[in-house]
This record gives structure tokens, C-alpha cells and sequence, in this order.
């Protein structure tokens, strides 16, 4: 099957977690955040955070291959958002 013929209703969205902000599914690949708590978008969490604490959040890069995973460096600026 060549890409023209698939179709959005093909491509199987079971299983993808739902952004604690937004609620709008996380895609794949997506730049996202991996809190212990919840996923969110990137740009999600970074819009709450700079809100709350005036500055961007120091996020890790992901490994095991995982180059759009990020997740939150700690320390006491580290919290996560509450689900809207």
C-alpha cells in the first residue's frame, strides 16, 4: 500500500496518551514531555511553566532512541502542571 491510498482513519491511535493540558492526543513522534505523572506536549508544558515561573524549563533529552521524549531536569522548579 503506497502512502497516497492510506487513509487518517488507517492509522491506528490506540494506546497514545492524551496531554494532561490540552487533552489532544500526543502524537508519535511529537516533541513531548514525560513527567512522572502524565505526557504532555511540549509546548503545553513549556507555556505553563514560563506562565508560572517566568522562564523556560530545563528539559532532558530522551535516550534509548528516544530523540522527541523529554523529560523535566529536577529540582524545586520541577513541578508539573494540574490537568486543566
Amino acid at each position: 500500500m503506497d502512502d497516497d491510498s492510506r487513509n487518517l482513519s488507517d492509522v491506528s491511535m490506540k494506546g497514545v496518551p492524551a496531554c494532561a493540558r490540552c487533552h489532544m492526543l500526543v502524537a508519535r513522534y511529537a516533541p513531548q514531555v514525560v513527567a512522572s505523572s502524565a505526557t504532555y506536549h511540549r509546548e503545553c508544558y513549556e507555556a505553563w511553566y514560563f506562565g508560572r515561573a517566568g522562564k523556560r524549563p530545563q528539559l532532558v533529552a530522551g535516550t534509548d532512541g528516544k530523540r522527541h521524549c523529554y523529560r523535566v531536569r529536577g529540582g524545586p522548579d520541577a513541578r508539573e502542571p494540574r490537568a486543566a
